[in-house]
């Protein structure tokens, strides 16, 4: 039996690191299909949504709930299960997850003209309703809720950004050189199959941008920034514009 399988299997020798690699792909399917299916916003409000409403907790604050919950989600699938996986398949890369930030500030210029280029645009974009409906996903009461659902906002743009552009970019480079670019997009599009078209189309431009800053300064942290901020942006230019903004102070 063991003869009959290997005819079906690439040559050895095997190593945790070329297995490592083999697996990768898998290993990112079944992170992204469980997230999909049990860890977002969605699933929290159909699940636990009419208990909490029968308890008397407003629609509104569930959204709050949701997200922390997904942030949660997202911090488990997106950074403990690959480190995780790197304990048990270590890549041999001496910067495996690009956490580094010796090699950024020469690129600062580049991310200070993307973001500036960003700005207006979505300040243009926030004039359409479906933006300003759709965004903050919590409608926040107080000027301190507002910054405290931020926080819990952003940690999952880390999380995502440690997944794609740490953990899976730097492993696939390692044989794919830049081709790990646009390997790496089409799971980080997917993950915006739920987004409004636009943005999920923005998505893989996004990707691209943000996979090559992430190889050129060996550092996730221009893509945390970046993300964060653009999220930033997108909520507090959709408060201004359905008027929720004024009702805050």
């Amino acid at each position: 039996m063991r003869d009959y399988l290997r005819r079906y299997l690439p040559p050895g020798p095997f190593s945790k690191n070329t297995l490592g690699l083999a697996l990768l792909p898998v290993f990112v399917a079944l992170i992204m299909l469980v997230v999909d299916r049990f860890g977002l916003q969605n699933t929290f409000v159909r699940t636990f949504g009419p208990l909490l409403i029968e308890q008397g907790y407003d629609p509104n604050y569930i959204a709050f709930l949701a997200q922390i919950y997904f942030s949660a989600f997202a911090l488990v699938c997106y950074v403990l299960l690959p480190l995780l996986y790197h304990l048990v398949f270590p890549s041999g890369l001496d910067n495996p997850f690009g956490l580094t930030l010796s090699a950024v500030r020469p690129h600062l210029p580049v991310y200070i003209v993307i973001i500036a280029g960003m700005i207006p645009l979505l300040w243009i974009a926030s004039y359409q309703p479906g933006f300003y409906h759709f965004y903050p996903m919590y409608k926040p009461l107080t000027i301190g809720m507002w910054f405290l659902f931020e926080a819990v906002y952003m940690v999952q743009f880390f999380c995502v950004e440690f997944f794609f552009r740490g953990f899976t970019l730097f492993r696939l480079e390692a044989r794919f050189g830049y081709h790990a670019i646009t390997i790496m997009v089409i799971p980080y599009a997917l993950l915006h199959i739920h987004k409004p078209f636009a943005e999920a189309l923005a998505s893989i431009i996004a990707g691209l941008v943000l996979g090559m800053l992430a190889l050129k300064s060996r550092s996730i942290w221009p893509g945390v920034i970046i993300h964060c901020t653009v999220a930033f942006s997108m909520d507090w230019f959709a408060l201004i514009q359905s008027g929720r903004m004024a009702a805050l102070f």
